[in-house]
């Protein structure tokens, strides 16, 4: 097989727990589109309250691997706050077409200074959906950080599906950042952002040449896709419309860059000062 659909789902979240409502709207979704194989949704489209975390597995969970089996289908709830001791994650599960957890992935990137009291995580994530391919999980503000996109394309991920709550007037950017990391690593790039009234919504599906394939409205909406990895693979072994190939020049490359074969450590860096959020001032 070399298609594969998947529905991004840009839901709101108006409440403190909003699963009752993006269980009824998977259940409308997979009414409507009973071809589906896989839906996503956005970043903590379940709850916004860090108050609320669970350890994994959780009964939250659980209702998603029972709604997942109950339409064999791929679920990626968006991410939902997983306590572990003493640390809250940010953490998207993946869930099969049995109802079963295949893989948990927690966000690299808090956004901080702003999302402070989420631990970072330290993996990236893929899984393999037989006979199609392999998905590599990202969440919202990990975009914004190169080397995570590219380690999951090193690790063979063909579709990067990245669950997002964007709220902010920077959307454009991510927009602009999507379609790169779709182009440089040559993958289909499946953003979901939170609608209004909690985010921007502006989903973004990117191709592996950085193509845009659909680009959402602010408000609730429902994405329907269908992905052809052929036309992927075809990207890979000769350029976008046979132009650049740049998988195969970064496997060939020879070079070093200072930034990790020194240990991350720049003077330059270093004398930005210490991350916290700005104060009130004149800017100086």
């Amino acid at each position: 097989m070399s298609t594969f659909s998947i529905a991004g789902l840009q839901v709101e979240a108006p409440n403190a727990d909003n699963v009752d409502q993006i269980l009824a709207e998977i259940d409308k979704v997979m009414g409507r589109f009973s071809w589906l194989q896989m839906i996503v949704l956005p970043e903590l489209a379940c709850t916004l309250d860090r108050s609320r975390a669970e350890p994994l597995p959780s009964q939250t969970e659980q209702r998603f691997c029972d709604i997942a089996r109950s339409y064999g289908i791929w679920l990626i709830p968006g991410s939902l706050f997983e306590s572990d001791g003493d640390d809250v994650y940010n953490t998207v599960p993946t869930i099969n077409p049995d109802g079963e957890v295949v893989a948990r992935y927690r966000k690299q990137f808090p956004w901080r200074p702003y999302e402070e009291g989420t631990t970072p995580g330290s993996d990236c994530v893929v899984f393999d959906v037989p006979e199609i391919g392999r998905f590599g999980i990202s969440n919202c503000y990990d975009m914004w950080f190169p080397e995570t996109i590219r380690t999951m394309a090193w690790m063979g991920a063909e579709i990067i599906l990245h669950p997002s709550l964007t709220s902010t007037i920077d959307r454009d950017v991510e927009i602009a950042m999507i379609r790169a990391h779709a182009a440089q690593n040559q993958v289909y790039f499946f953003d979901v952002n939170l609608a209004g009234p909690a985010g921007v919504g502006q989903s973004c599906i990117a191709g592996p040449g950085g193509e845009v394939i659909h680009q959402a409205g602010k408000g609730k909406e429902i994405m329907p896709l269908k992905l052809d990895l052929n036309y992927l693979h075809d990207v890979r072994a000769n350029g976008w419309h046979n132009l650049g190939q740049p998988l195969k020049s970064f496997r060939d490359s020879r070079v070093e860059f200072p930034p990790y074969s020194e240990g991350y450590d720049s003077a330059a860096l270093r004398s930005l000062g210490e991350l916290r959020l700005p104060e009130r001032g004149n800017g100086k």
